[in-house]
């Protein structure tokens, strides 16, 4: 995915891959943090479409000379925080044979984009080994596309290395009022410090988990073998022509899914995994359907 309009090539997809009707579905699809009308007054801002004329606060507006209306607690938006890894992890191909760059920018513009189609607010908090990037909460397209570019900056494979718990701790020092957190990362493994931040932010907010899948290792499906971005070692094609050797590895693979699934289902987490880019938009319907229905 180039530099160029990352924003309008996540919307053509999502246009795409989604009928009308489900797109409308998939735009009511998560629950609000607030509900209801408060009687406590919150702040002014200018009068929007739709507003109830009984808000606009006239004497508040003939001092500004534009027309405010009163905003109440209850009424504050959404705020979406997306967690995203920039480490060289993520400059590797997905299983499906896609950069995962580019399944993380459509996840998190897709995710991004209905909710700000939502008025809600979306900031990103991303990096690696080198250093973190944090940008703020803001409602508008252009906000949207300049977090993408942010997280999505090209890295090599030699790259910073990623480090995906020290943003989860980001998140967890920074974000302070309840919102959704959504985590865009490829396979990790389960240890205690990922435990610990998991724990922390499932408490305090909604989390939501979409996992990249990693390339295969030992090349099945035509891929050629892989190496590892953090070690250096490159599987010998010897060795990746071992039935053993492949039975030991899925089972290996399984065991570190399910050890990372139990632990999200166990914290309410709601989590997804994408392999390609074409199947980010469905998982993601999905993922929100199940949410749904979880409420009702």
């Amino acid at each position: 995915m180039t530099e160029e309009a990352l924003l309008t090539r996540v919307k053509t997809k999502l246009f795409l891959r989604s009928r009308r009707r489900a797109t409308h579905l998939l735009e009511g699809q998560y629950a609000a943090m607030h509900r209801g009308r408060s009687m406590d007054f919150d702040d002014l801002r200018e009068y929007e479409p739709g507003d109830e004329v009984a808000d606009i606060d006239w004497n508040a507006s003939a001092r500004s000379g534009t027309t405010l209306v009163r905003r109440w607690a209850d009424e504050r938006r959404n705020r979406v925080c997306f967690v995203m890894d920039s480490g060289r992890n993520m400059a590797t191909g997905s299983t499906g044979g896609d950069p995962k760059r580019d399944i993380a920018i459509m996840a998190a513009g897709a995710l991004g984009y209905i909710a700000q189609r939502h008025g809600d607010e979306v900031a990103f908090i991303s990096g690696n080994a080198d250093g973190i990037q944090q940008l703020p909460f803001r409602a508008t397209e252009g906000s949207l596309e300049r977090g993408l570019r942010a997280a999505g900056a090209p890295i090599a494979v030699d790259g910073a290395r990623s480090d995906v718990i020290s943003l989860l701790e980001r998140a967890r020092v920074t974000l302070k009022q309840r919102m959704f957190v959504v985590v865009i990362a490829d396979e990790l493994r389960l240890d205690e410090r990922l435990r610990e931040q998991l724990g922390a932010l499932s408490a305090a907010h909604q989390l939501v988990w979409i996992e990249v899948g990693d390339g295969d290792p030992i090349g099945r499906g035509g891929q050629a073998t892989s190496f590892d971005v953090d070690g250096g070692w490159e599987m010998p094609r010897t060795l990746a022509r071992s039935p053993k050797l492949r039975r030991e590895l899925d089972a290996a693979m399984a065991e570190r899914a399910r050890e990372l699934r139990t632990e999200l289902e166990r914290r309410g987490v709601s989590h997804t995994r994408i392999e390609r880019v074409d199947g980010a938009v469905p998982a993601l319907l999905e993922l929100l359907r199940v949410r749904q229905h979880a409420r009702i």
